[in-house]
């Protein structure tokens, strides 16, 4: 069987409805890091999607590893303005198959022929279905192969054009500024000698970064001391090979990784399988242009934004603000409008985000961008981006760096994904949703504004939650995220909000 087209145009002019399959698998070259704690909910992330319902002729099926309670499906379901619950459920099919071992979600699917079955029968008679993945890989496309629906996604192929080493290469072929460094390594031998480049080059330079091809939220990096080498070439400005041997068997003793439950000894292994780069380290503010191709190859900016980052340098992350700053958001439409038409002319279609580090750092002029990778996924904004959307039916106008609503006002939030920080251990969700309903920060459909949670199945085990927090400015999305958390704080003690 071969993968099957997706005509997206209506026929006759016949108004018809859209079935989407979700399928939040991490099917992702890098994802041994699936046992981490930030990913054990992470496939609620796609749950966005329940904002299609919105069309009352759409259908969604949801394929997850364990169940969706009832409860998190009454929330998200009463977040869809004009639509009644009863409604609306009828046409949400949830599946859940499991199994919470780390392998992909599209391999546990592919592995249940009964499973299968079931999903060709509820797709049977859909003209106009489609698949939403986090990304695609070949088990995405053998899913699709199997069940006869089409992907709105770039090929697995695709893949390698934004790993990191690839994302260097497009960088230099348009033309578009860069940290220094260099890609396609994979020995220790090879970021001995590209490190020693980089530092007689660069003499003040204090930090490198090394990264795996493929990462996420800055797991596959780690940060390289320049110290002890800077010393070493003032003392000994000969370099053979054994000065190189030396940077090799110093280079375990200079490296902090960002994901701590690593050690070095995998790292180098997954380093030496899948390649790598070695960047300057450019202290910048991290920031964000997502864009869509779609099938005619019409690329489109949907949103930019202001990244914000956590960890030991700053190479985590845990939330953003959206859109962009006036110094950030125009020229960031016009890196994303440049990279999406290459994009198009190698014939992706979807999603991709480009990240950039904007200098100086905490400035409020605009001096640099430079372009730090290119991920051909579903990202870390695009949740938040989508639930402002389909909430409140708005565009991003590029152009001007700003967000309309249905109405045409003006709207921003600030989104974190660690909402609580641990902080909320024992919580159930239940009991954030009552204390939220009887206090006055909860999304209405009436404003378009308030907080909207995700990801509210790990409160209890993590302490911490999703939100985006949904505003007319910056200011008041930023207060509005920390009184719910003051809410939250003050009310958990007590048990009056309790039905």
């Amino acid at each position: 069987m071969r993968l099957r087209k997706w005509d997206r145009a209506a026929k006759g002019g016949v108004r018809k409805g859209h079935t989407v399959l979700a399928v939040p698998s991490l099917s992702l070259p890098f994802f041994g890091i699936q046992s981490a704690e930030q990913m054990v909910h992470y496939e609620e992330r796609i749950f966005y999607l329940f904002h299609i319902l919105r069309n009352p002729l759409n259908r969604l099926i949801v394929v997850t590893s364990s169940p969706v309670t009832e409860t998190l499906v009454s929330y998200l379901l009463h977040l869809i303005p004009g639509i009644p619950h009863s409604h609306a459920r009828r046409r949400l099919e949830l599946i859940h198959v499991q199994d919470n071992s780390p392998k992909p979600l599209t391999q546990k699917i592919l592995d249940r022929p009964a499973l299968l079955f079931r999903l060709k029968r509820l797709l049977k008679g859909s003209n106009r279905a489609s698949i939403s993945c986090y990304n695609v890989t070949s088990l995405e496309e053998e899913l699709a192969t199997q069940l006869q629906v089409p992907l709105h996604g770039p090929r697995a192929e695709h893949l390698q054009l934004t790993s990191n080493s690839g994302s260097r290469e497009l960088f230099q072929a348009l033309g578009v500024s860069h940290p220094q460094g260099a890609g396609g390594l994979r020995y220790i031998g090879d970021v001995a000698r590209e490190l020693v480049k980089l530092a007689q080059a660069n003499p003040g330079l204090e930090k490198a970064c090394l990264k795996h091809n493929f990462s996420i939220s800055g797991f596959g990096n780690a940060i390289v001391s320049l110290e002890q080498l800077h010393q070493r070439l003032a003392e000994s400005p000969e370099i053979d090979n054994p000065f190189f041997r030396w940077v090799s068997d110093n280079l375990p003793r200079w490296v902090t990784l960002v994901h701590q439950k690593q050690t070095w000894g995998p790292y180098l292994e997954r380093f030496q399988n899948e390649g790598g780069v070695l960047e300057a380290f450019v202290e910048g503010d991290p920031c964000s242009v997502e864009v869509r191709i779609d099938l005619d190859g019409t690329v489109d900016v949907i949103g930019t934004h202001e990244e914000l980052m956590g960890g030991e340098n700053a190479q985590t992350y845990v939330g953003c603000r959206f859109p962009a700053s006036s110094r950030l958001a125009v020229k960031l439409g016009e890196m994303g409008a440049k990279i999406g038409t290459w994009m198009a002319s190698e014939g992706v279609v979807g999603r991709f985000t480009a990240n950039f580090l904007a200098t100086p750092k905490g400035g409020d002029a605009l001096d640099q961008l430079y372009a730090v990778d290119v991920h051909l996924r579903k990202g870390n904004t695009t949740l938040p981006l989508r639930t402002l959307q389909l909430l409140s039916g708005g565009n991003y106008h590029a152009h001007k760096g700003i967000f309309t609503d249905d109405r045409g006002q003006q709207l921003c939030y600030l989104s974190s994904d660690h909402f609580g920080a641990g902080q909320f251990k024992g919580m159930m969700p239940r009991d954030l949703l009552e204390i939220i309903t009887c206090s006055d920060f909860h999304y209405s459909s009436a404003t378009h504004t308030g907080a909207v949670f995700h990801m509210l199945n790990g409160i209890s085990e993590l302490g911490q939650t999703g939100i985006t927090c949904i505003e007319r400015e910056h200011e008041h999305a930023e207060r509005l995220y920390y009184s719910v958390f003051q809410e939250l704080e003050m009310e958990r003690g007590g048990y009056k909000w309790m039905t």
